[in-house]
């Protein structure tokens, strides 16, 4: 006799005291696969319509170049700077860009991302019937899923040239691991521990998500533990896998870059807390879409759900099924309280993800559950033919948040610009990195240096002003630029890109935020620290709005500890004594901060 009822929501409940369903019916084998592509072939379809890779990528895609050209996985030669947060991802762009050259890392970037935004869809579908169908016998759906896959802010960055889609295909994959080490009780159990345990190298907030996957993947552990001698030594060596990853990451962070964290995490005051713009950002997210329609009818069903299994006495499936549900509610509260992103949605599409994806409907629906469905599918359509963020203004929205695809297709003046040639018209890109690149090829071996941005974009002013340059760095050309992803691929290794956001700089990264702005966009270096630590000791040259009383106390602050020790790490050769160094001061290099005014600096790093 078949379990449930039948009626979404009410079908776990009739048989839940029963064992655990075992066989199926055939025909629910073969179903399996076609009712969890539904919401794959949406966001395949959706995610390709709506390709692209933004500016922010480029950072990654220069780093890949470093990696390939034997400079080390740096933003800048010479220079041991993270300036990335995401060093799985650049991995495996670095891998398939080495080992198949004839296509492009932009276009590695697009066909990797959807190819795994749609594994993460397709795993995570599957592994949500699978662990439904423990329960009933019925036909399950992914409801949740196409829910997600109907979001126009997911499509955006299914492909983007950034770790969206890598984070997607791991939730998945993880999500299919832990269901099926439940199902045949405890296989592959250390294999999903090694999985998960990959999310601090993919972004470092994914940690909540391998978090709460560990505690569930101890929970199906000790169901299946028999012999009292054994449970130590299991539960130690799980431990160990989902650590080992993470902690060997971190080894090499400090050993090679000196920081306990990315550069950019120091840049974007990661562990500050700026809760009213994350609300900002958590809002224009949930409203633009209308979230709280699915997530209130898909919650109160999966409510229902588990308060059947609980009185069912089957814990462990509860404790499983909400799993990836804690861990994107942690992720969101996190993103939440730091301030969010500048980017449109992009940093809550994990969490947005993984606790949608637990939800199903099963069974054929009463007409009761069958007006809930059409509620959901109702709000999929419209959501998918008319929510979309185009906020004014290019893109940007008043509180700092902007619709980047849009910005960057008015900018290029192209539907999907994914190569520097689609981005050929966007002069704002194109000019600065053109003027860089003509003035590198003609300093005849002198080193050369240019912190006036104003230079590239006057026009009918194609060579920029270029004073000398004083530094053991081996570019030759120095140049401080705002938008440093496509200007810097496009510039290649012989320019010297001072990040003037603080991105990829190891001087401003530290600037104290005494007014909060753009999100991720607040430590704006001032070109007086440029020429602080690559002009001449006697250049009397100051840039624009700077006085010498400035730049002699920027000289004086770079000469000063901690600071000066750390410019020096980063710059010396990597010795086994520089690696104990690093160890000895990263907690010290990671937590100092400074004012970003160099006479203030001074006195904050060398004293009145």
């Amino acid at each position: 006799m078949p379990i449930g009822t039948g009626e979404v929501g009410s079908g776990v409940s009739g048989g839940l005291a029963m064992a655990e369903i075992t066989t199926k019916p055939a025909e629910q084998r073969f179903s399996r696969p076609l009712l969890a592509f539904v919401p794959v072939a949406v966001i395949l379809f959706c995610g390709w319509m709506y390709r692209w890779v933004a500016e922010d990528a480029y950072i990654d895609f220069r780093i890949v170049h470093n990696i390939l050209a034997g400079y080390g996985p740096v933003f800048n030669p010479g220079e041991r700077l993270e300036a990335y947060t995401d060093p799985l991802w650049v991995a495996i762009l670095a891998f398939f860009s080495g080992l198949f050259r004839f296509i492009s890392i932009e276009w590695w970037s697009v066909i990797l991302g959807l190819s795994l935004t749609g594994m993460g869809f397709w795993l995570g579908g599957i592994a949500t019937i699978n662990l439904a169908q423990r329960r009933t016998d019925t036909h399950v759906f992914p409801l949740g899923l196409l829910c997600v896959s109907a979001v126009p802010g997911v499509w955006m960055f299914a492909t983007s040239g950034l770790e969206t889609g890598l984070i997607f295909g791991w939730i998945g994959l993880t999500w299919w691991l832990l269901v099926r080490a439940l199902r045949q009780k405890g296989r592959g159990l250390y294999l999903a521990a090694i999985v998960a345990s990959l999310g601090f190298t993919i972004r470092p907030d994914m940690a909540l998500l391998t978090l709460t996957f560990g505690v569930a993947l101890f929970a199906v552990q000790s169901k299946n533990l028999k012999r009292v001698r054994h449970v130590a030594r299991s539960r130690v060596l799980l431990a160990s896998l989902l650590v080992l990853i993470p902690l060997a990451s971190e080894i090499f962070r400090v050993a090679y870059f000196g920081l306990l964290v990315s550069n950019t995490a120091v840049a974007k005051s990661a562990s500050r807390l700026w809760l009213s713009q994350g609300i900002i950002y958590f809002t224009n997210f949930v409203q633009t879409y209308w979230l709280w329609i699915p997530f209130v009818v898909l919650v109160a069903i999966t409510a229902h759900r588990v308060q059947a299994w609980r009185g069912a006495k089957v814990r462990l499936d509860v404790i499983v099924l909400l799993a990836p549900v804690v861990g994107g509610l942690l992720d969101a509260a996190y993103v939440t309280a730091i301030g969010g992103d500048f980017m449109h949605a992009r940093m809550l599409l994990p969490s947005f993800f993984s606790i949608f994806m637990i939800f199903w409907i099963e069974g054929l629906p009463s007409l009761k559950s069958l007006l809930t469905l059409t509620a959901v599918l109702v709000w999929a359509f419209v959501c998918v033919v008319m929510f979309r963020f185009s906020p004014p203004d290019l893109g940007i929205a008043p509180p700092g948040i902007a619709n980047e695809r849009l910005y960057y297709q008015v900018a290029s003046g192209v539907q999907h610009p994914i190569t520097p040639l689609d981005y050929a018209n966007d002069l704002w890109e194109i000019d600065g990195y053109q003027t860089a690149v003509t003035a590198a090829s003609i300093t005849d071996g002198q080193r050369l240096m240019n912190w006036d941005r104003s230079e590239y974009f006057g026009p009918g002013n194609p060579d920029p002003t270029n004073y000398p340059a004083h530094t053991s760095l081996p570019e030759t050309y120095y140049v401080a630029y705002p938008n440093i992803g496509l200007f810097g691929l496009a510039a290649g290794g012989d320019v010297y890109v001072a990040d003037q956001l603080s991105l990829a700089d190891p001087i401003g990264s530290h600037f104290i935020v005494t007014e909060r702005g753009r999100p991720g966009h607040e430590k704006v270096i001032d070109p007086v620290w440029i020429d602080a630590r690559f002009g001449p000791n006697n250049s009397t040259v100051l840039p624009p709005g700077t006085t010498m009383a400035q730049l002699v106390s920027a000289r004086q602050a770079l000469s000063c500890q901690p600071l000066a020790g750390y410019l020096k790490s980063i710059t010396s050769k990597l010795t086994f004594g520089q690696v104990l160094d690093n160890f000895e001061h990263a907690f010290t290099w990671t937590t100092m901060s400074y004012d970003s005014d160099p006479q203030i600096a001074e006195q904050e790093l060398c004293g009145p």
